[in-house]
């Protein structure tokens, strides 16, 4: 249960957050330069909805070398630094900081703007003048890790460990796979907060966790919002024929090839269009799908058996290992197809296969 003191820092951040207005900071910050200066800082940087710049493009701009335009840069940053009310900046780098202790001392960039905007809201305009702030102003308190292999990159105290969060990472990462399957985003977070490693750990919150799971490349959702590891063709399907095995999986139940096709493409897994002739050669071509239908596709997984409906009616049959009414038949059979009765019907007629007694019932021919 939180102190009193605990619920007074929090107040005071989230007042501290409601007040904060990163465009009319960055206003005040670029007072102390020259309207050239402030032009090219914005240009430099992407600010006050400028367009991001090269040196050489601004240096084509005002007629000047590339070298000139870094040196004015340089020389425009000192002159913030010098000029700038440094209490107000104390109270950026203050702000930034709890925000930053709060989820463990380390946030992708986009976990660190969007809590710094709770009230302005994340246009890209407010997000460019944080950038600019945290990286030009506030280098000295803040550090951004650029991405590596197994994690995007971040924002980071310097007081945070970098061990500490490779393992609390390695330690979900075990979970998961020992789990052996995607989970949905409440269920991780309910066996995360169950496990040794989070009740043993009293610095570990939920919100700590949450954010971890921004930053590392070890593990990801798909567009299900299931978790697990990237490494899973269930949460990052790479080829066509995971992206239908995952609809099918999801929707739980028989689906036209061409609604496979629009579900795909509505998901968005990547850039690749699904075409419903691509959809239908990889259910063909896979034995783990089965035609249930007029161009209709389920999982082997579910029960269904591949065949024609003559084949279902003899496993239903032998299964049965007794005669069946043509009632009891049509009922097995449409478990296992979505097809008519009339087609049922016509391969009971079957006499090759199937034959009929004195009391109607059909049993396979001897």
């Amino acid at each position: 249960m939180n102190s009193i003191l605990d619920k007074v820092i929090s107040s005071k951040h989230l007042s501290s957050l409601a007040d904060f207005d990163p465009h009319q900071t960055l206003a005040s910050i670029l007072q102390a330069l020259s309207e050239r200066e402030q032009e090219i800082i914005k240009l430099r940087h992407g600010l006050a909805n400028y367009e991001k710049k090269t040196l050489e493009d601004i240096g084509k701009k005002y007629n000047i070398t590339r070298e000139r335009v870094r040196q004015i840069e340089n020389s425009s940053l000192k002159k913030i630094t010098k000029n700038f009310n440094q209490s107000y900046l104390k109270e950026i780098e203050l702000l930034a900081n709890s925000t930053l202790a709060e989820h463990g001392g380390m946030m992708s960039e986009d976990n660190l703007t969007g809590e710094l905007l709770v009230m302005p809201g994340e246009s890209q305009e407010n997000k460019a003048a944080i950038r600019f702030i945290l990286n030009e102003l506030l280098s000295h308190r803040f550090y951004l890790v650029k991405e590596g292999k197994d994690y995007y990159s971040f924002w980071k105290t310097p007081e945070s460990s970098l061990d500490y969060f490779h393992n609390i990472i390695d330690n979900i990462v075990s979970l998961v796979d020992n789990h052996g399957q995607a989970l949905p985003a409440d269920n991780l977070i309910d066996q995360i907060k169950q496990a040794e490693f989070f009740t043993t750990d009293e610095a570990l919150t939920e919100k700590m966790i949450l954010n971890f799971l921004q930053i590392t490349k070890k593990l990801g959702a798909n567009p299900y919002n299931e978790w697990g590891l990237v490494s899973w063709p269930d949460i990052t399907p790479r080829r066509m024929n995971d992206k239908i095995y995952l609809v099918l999986k999801k929707e739980n139940k028989p689906l036209h090839f061409t609604e496979i096709a629009e579900k795909i493409n509505q998901m968005s897994f990547d850039e690749r269009q699904a075409f419903p002739a691509t959809i239908h050669n990889e259910l063909i071509l896979d034995d783990k799908y089965v035609l249930v239908g007029r161009g209709i596709y389920a999982l082997k997984d579910w029960g269904y058996k591949p065949g024609v409906v003559s084949d279902v009616i003899y496993d239903i049959l032998k299964d049965a290992g007794r005669p069946l009414s043509k009632k009891e038949i049509i009922e097995e059979v449409m478990k296992k197809r979505m097809i008519k009765q009339t087609t049922i019907t016509l391969a009971l007629m079957n006499r090759d296969k199937f034959s009929r007694d004195e009391k109607g019932r059909y049993s396979i021919k001897q």
